[in-house]
């Protein structure tokens, strides 16, 4: 799978184990545990589309789920839209608070953020971003993306 920006993200395809949920729907549908499956392929595969469906058709029949919520942060994420991934982000983490790569990726899309306005506010007050407090945060924020390992721990 492609997704150059899902680098520095933290990308888990979940294990359910929901009992009762492997066999099709009483109107013959797929069942949620099956529209995830459908889903996590088609993200191994990089068809990020037909994996967005999937995620949010899930979240439609089981709004309570985390799982599809993390993995359109991922997809947003991937795709560029920042705003989305934390919208995705904060809502896997409202349904479960003690999420750890939901924590990690929501942290990293703010890091970036972070950068880009950063590399803005240098662009607009060179002399005012020369600061050494303002040098040093920059300093700060550029060494936590030296080392992404160190950051998960």
């Amino acid at each position: 799978m492609h997704m150059p920006r899902a680098a520095s993200l933290a990308l888990i395809v979940p294990v359910l184990l929901l009992q009762g949920c492997l066999a099709l729907t009483p109107d013959g549908s797929a069942s949620v545990i099956e529209t995830l499956a459908t889903a996590d392929n088609a993200l191994e595969r990089g068809d990020l589309e037909q994996a967005r469906a999937g995620y949010e058709k899930a979240i439609a029949r089981s709004p309570t789920l985390v799982s599809p919520h993390f993995q359109l942060g991922i997809i947003a994420y991937s795709r560029g839209d920042d705003q989305a991934a934390i919208n995705r982000f904060e809502a896997a983490l409202a349904r479960d608070p003690g999420h750890v790569l939901a924590t990690y990726n929501l942290a990293v899309v703010h890091l970036q953020q972070a950068r880009s306005l950063l590399d803005r506010h240098e662009r607009l007050a060179p002399v005012s971003a020369g600061r050494p407090a303002l040098i040093e945060i920059r300093h700060a924020i550029g060494a936590l993306g030296r080392s992404p390992s160190a950051a998960r721990e």
